[in-house]
């Protein structure tokens, strides 16, 4: 669905659950004010499926009246079912709201029935869904935080506040929190430089704090499974900052829905919540701001990404010659330290390409080191630095 189609359709949900208490009511005045907000409701479905269908963009939609509308979406091809009483409701509408008549309570609620068919209709006919079904979460892409938003918003149809509030902060976990578990460095010491920093390259938690990874610190602070999670807070200031939303938003989330943990995506989840949070906190009004929340966060992030661009790698290269017996130094100059001799026995990778401090010399920037040994995932003798290209 085009974005401007859920927006509408997300504002003519909202009037129209506020329509259904007050024709509901069953009394004039509350019948009538509800019959206004429900044709309001309608008229807004009506135009957010003319703008997916591109309709808006053949014909100008703003001077048409009701029925004209309800014209062009039968032109585009979609069934009008009830449309006869559909513009009566309309009619009853302008004469409530323009010439202050009552509408009968009845005669409300039959108006009520023909509009939930109605909309039920032609929303499945243009968009697949029904409007309980639309929620903000189309707006992001297909991944696993919006399966998981998905589940809380029918766990929280279904009533189940507290595991409704425990889906959403999954959904916040998979796309951030995850990047400040520090679950995978309780085996780097942090007095091993060589380890510590082939870890940087091959573990996650990359945003925690760096004091936090290593098994010393992990020895010491992490007592259960939750506490493998570390905001760096003036990174997620930053982030927030970028994504262009609230760091108030963002604590809140994680005030106001128990803390989740997960060791991988093949691992269980790990759950922590205060005794006094399901009897305070786990009801539908917290449960509908959460969700608001976390899906406006992980839309802005997604957005941003978006943004991103990065050079292709797609097509491969010919590595240029390497010698035997050239040193690699540490910058690009031939005056440099040499930090390796090429040799037999080194695996070499070459990463750039780059102009030396003598813009008449060019170098390749390398890195290589010895295969690892049998039963061991590192190699040896590790190093990066600077060698002269040879024509």
């Amino acid at each position: 669905m085009k974005p401007s189609t859920i927006h509408s359709l997300i504002t003519a949900k909202a009037i129209y659950y506020e329509s259904k208490p007050l024709i509901e009511a069953g009394n004039r005045y509350s019948s009538s004010a509800g019959l206004i907000l429900l044709q309001d409701a309608i008229e807004l479905v009506l135009l957010a499926l003319l703008i997916e269908l591109g309709v808006d963009e053949q014909r100008n939609l703003d001077s048409k009246s009701f029925d004209e509308l309800l014209g062009e979406l039968r032109k585009a091809g979609v069934t009008i079912p009830k449309s006869g009483t559909i513009k009566a409701l309309n009619k009853q509408r302008v004469i409530i709201k323009h010439y202050g008549q009552l509408a009968e309570p009845a005669t409300v609620l039959s108006y009520s029935q023909a509009a939930d068919l109605f909309i039920e209709s032609v929303l499945k006919q243009v968009v697949g869904k029904t409007l309980n079904e639309i929620f903000l979460t189309e707006l992001l892409p297909e991944c696993e935080a919006k399966e998981l938003l998905r589940s809380a918003i029918q766990l929280k149809e279904s009533g189940m506040f507290l595991e409704s509030l425990i889906e959403t902060r999954k959904a916040f976990f998979v796309e951030y929190e995850d990047t400040y578990a520090v679950h995978e460095w309780a085996d780097v010491d942090q007095n091993d430089t060589r380890q510590w920093g082939l870890a940087l390259l091959a573990k996650g938690g990359h945003n925690a704090p760096y004091y936090t990874k290593n098994k010393q610190w992990i020895e010491k602070n992490v007592s259960c499974p939750l506490d493998y999670v570390q905001i760096d807070y003036e990174k997620l200031r930053l982030h927030a900052i970028e994504w262009g939303v609230s760091t108030s938003e963002i604590e809140n989330l994680r005030r106001l829905t128990p803390a989740v943990f997960r060791a991988n995506k093949e691992s269980s989840w790990h759950i922590d919540y205060n005794v006094e949070f399901p009897p305070n906190e786990a009801n539908e009004q917290n449960c509908n701001y959460c969700l608001d929340v976390a899906i406006n966060i992980l839309r802005k992030k997604k957005e941003h990404e978006h943004l991103r661009r990065w050079p292709r790698r797609e097509k491969p290269f010919d590595p240029p010659p390497i010698y035997l017996g050239q040193p690699v130094l540490s910058s690009p100059r031939r005056d440099s330290q040499i930090v390796h001799t090429v040799s037999e026995g080194f695996l070499y990778t070459t990463h750039r390409v780059v102009t030396g401090f003598s813009s008449e010399e060019e170098y390749l920037y390398i890195s290589g080191n010895k295969p690892p040994e049998e039963g061991s995932p590192y190699g040896s003798d590790h190093f990066w630095g600077y060698l002269l290209k040879v024509d």
